[in-house]
């Protein structure tokens, strides 16, 4: 919020100037639009609707409600319960939109709305609640249900924008959803306090002539860890995804006729999910199994007999499943919405147009390329900062959460300066000094990590060999991929393997282990 405050400042600090100049205030440039305002728009309403419904403490896919169980006991009514975070979460989107409408620059020649986004973020926020916090009698049944109506009030904002409809008419559609949600929350945390779970399992086995039983039979406790960790977490991020993922879609068919609002949509799309999961990381790299003691070890996972690493193994593949699972959602909705949309002659001319200039085997390779790095970071986003959270230090972790959202504010601003003061060749030439010195610190750390992964016997001798065979491979096939791809004298070998060597994470991985076994021995 710190640093939310501190770039709304800085854009009204912005904004004063260019009046005070008599300069134009309005952006000719959609990528501007998109770098300033809608990118931390973007990231602080999904941190917003995270927190508010309490989203990266439960399981999407479970039946029961999401609704904190150690809130469920405190002494107070059901309805301060409901209450309270409706109260908080909306004015939080509401000052936050009315804020960026006040202060942000927009584009040229296009009619912002100022009130009923206020009350479509509020809406949006109060059906998250309800939805997050209801009982569910079939596993899964949550995420359909959130997926559906939240598109469904999405479709009503976007048919607003396109047929232009007026200030009052929008609010008296998206205001009396509100307090419908509110009742329905309301009844959601009442049931989740006495216990109520309806189950519909048996009923469904029963028609297929036989009763619903599930017994689980893990072959070591590693396996049940894993299994563990996915019920808690795994199914955040694809969730999470699915719902920003219509919002997204549907601008498609805005932008049937401009191939480069066609790409913006797309890049847009493919970043999601790394942003999404750099969210869902806050909870995936907690060391407790109980939500309300996110900073510690309890006894519970403690004692349990499994070594550190095996308990960050579990973790890791937990993130690989749910990397996979949100983007297979990505993956089949893209070219669905493209040819519902009517977009994807746009696509596809612009696909023809690439090969013609890169040729067709590297236009290929370059495509499967940001695929992969996309799906890469989206894993490296979910587990770069275990090294953090598991040390179970309060003022460490928060400071991680405001670094990355401070980072996701200011970069795009950063990037329109270097754009616009033509610092672009100054940034080229220092890109070798500044990639030698990462790679220096990068492999100072390494070594350090790997010595005390080897004097504490937190791993053995070959995994510490076979994982640093593994990170070099990676390295080399990289470097080979890039080098022959950007083939051109003017950028040398030497800073291609620099960048490999940077992409392919290694240390903060290999720290988690360590950040472990202090927390889990202290």
């Amino acid at each position: 919020m710190i640093g939310v405050i501190a770039y709304l400042i800085a854009l009204g600090a912005v904004k004063l100037v260019v009046i005070a100049r008599g300069i134009p205030i309005y952006l000719d440039s959609g990528e501007s639009f998109a770098f300033v305002v809608m990118m931390p728009l973007t990231v602080t309403s999904v941190y917003f609707l995270a927190v508010f419904t309490f989203g990266l403490d439960g399981d999407f896919a479970a039946r029961q409600s999401m609704y904190p169980s150690r809130r469920l006991t405190l002494p107070v009514t059901t309805s301060a319960l409901t209450t309270w975070p409706l109260v908080y979460g909306s004015a939080a989107m509401i000052v936050l939109w009315l804020a960026l409408r006040t202060f942000g620059i927009w584009p040229a020649g296009t009619e912002v709305p100022w009130i009923w986004p206020a009350f479509l973020a509020a809406s949006l926020l109060a059906w998250t609640q309800a939805l997050t916090w209801l009982p569910y009698p079939l596993p899964g049944l949550r995420i359909i249900a959130m997926v559906l109506w939240l598109g469904t009030i999405d479709m009503i904002a976007l048919l607003g924008l396109h047929f232009k409809a007026g200030e009052w008419l929008m609010i008296g559609i998206l205001a009396p959803q509100i307090p419908l949600a509110y009742v329905v929350a309301h009844l959601a945390v009442s049931r989740a306090r006495q216990g109520e779970i309806p189950d519909w399992r048996d009923a469904f086995a029963m028609a297929k002539g036989g009763r619903f039983r599930r017994v689980l039979n893990f072959k070591s406790p590693a396996a049940a860890q894993a299994w563990f960790e996915w019920r808690r977490h795994g199914w955040s991020l694809p969730t999470w995804v699915a719902i920003l993922l219509p919002f997204e879609l549907v601008l498609l068919w805005g932008a049937t006729e401009s191939a480069r609002l066609v790409f913006t949509i797309l890049l847009a799309i493919l970043l999601t999910p790394p942003f999404v999961a750099t969210f869902v990381a806050a909870a995936v790299s907690t060391s407790s199994s109980d939500p309300g003691d996110a900073s510690g070890t309890n006894a519970f996972v403690a004692t349990r007999p499994l070594t550190d690493a095996e308990l960050v193994a579990a973790k890791l593949k937990m993130a690989i499943r749910s990397t996979l699972v949100a983007w297979l959602i990505v993956i089949v909705a893209i070219p669905i919405a493209f040819e519902l949309s009517g977009t994807a002659a746009l696509a596809l001319r612009a696909w023809r147009l690439d090969s013609q200039i890169l040729g067709m085997s590297r236009a290929v390779v370059l495509s499967l390329l940001i695929l992969a790095g996309c799906i890469a970071a989206t894993w490296t986003q979910l587990v770069q900062s275990l090294y953090i959270g598991l040390t179970g230090r309060a003022s460490l972790i928060k400071a991680s959460v405001f670094l990355a959202i401070g980072f996701f504010v200011l970069f795009g601003p950063l990037v329109e300066w270097i754009a616009d003061t033509e610092r672009l060749g100054e940034v080229w030439s220092a890109l070798p000094i500044v990639f030698s010195i990462l790679v220096a610190a990068k492999m100072i750390a390494v070594v350090w990590i790997g010595l005390q992964l080897y004097r504490k016997r937190l791993v053995s001798d070959r995994t510490l060999v076979s994982g640093a065979a593994a990170w070099t491979l990676m390295v080399l096939l990289l470097y080979g991929v890039l080098a022959w791809l950007l083939d051109a004298p003017h950028i040398p070998h030497y800073l291609i393997m620099l960048v490999a060597i940077l992409t392919i994470p290694l240390a903060r991985l290999s720290a988690a282990p360590i950040a472990l076994a202090s927390n889990r021995h202290r």
